[in-house]
């Protein structure tokens, strides 16, 4: 024998101890348990969209980039301006929103 037709009879074997062998009783019953009961949850908050979503970060002052704080500010801007988008999408796709964003009815 050489080195090859041992590793393809180990895969072989490898492949034939995983056949036939379902899922364990009862696991499907388990599954659901998981998550809890919907009963129990917080009641849900609607979710507001925010007019400046940098506000609290730019009251910290100015970022701690010498030579470059101008730059380093557009960007985290731009940062934290997405990520504010992302919660919108992500609110209105969930129907959490409070009110509907400006220029929409």
């Amino acid at each position: 024998m050489n080195a090859s037709s041992n590793g393809a009879d180990a895969a072989r074997r490898r492949s034939r101890r995983g056949r036939g062998k379902g899922t364990a009783p009862g696991s499907a019953k388990t599954s659901g348990d998981f998550w809890g009961s919907p009963d129990k949850l917080p009641p849900v908050e609607e979710v507001t969209v925010s007019t400046d979503p940098s506000a609290v970060v730019r009251s910290l002052g100015r970022p701690p980039f010498p030579g470059h704080e101008a730059v380093s500010e557009y960007y985290l801007r731009a940062v934290y301006d997405n990520a504010a988008k992302l919660a919108e999408v992500l609110a209105t796709a969930g129907d959490l929103l409070s009110e509907p964003p400006e220029g929409e009815s």
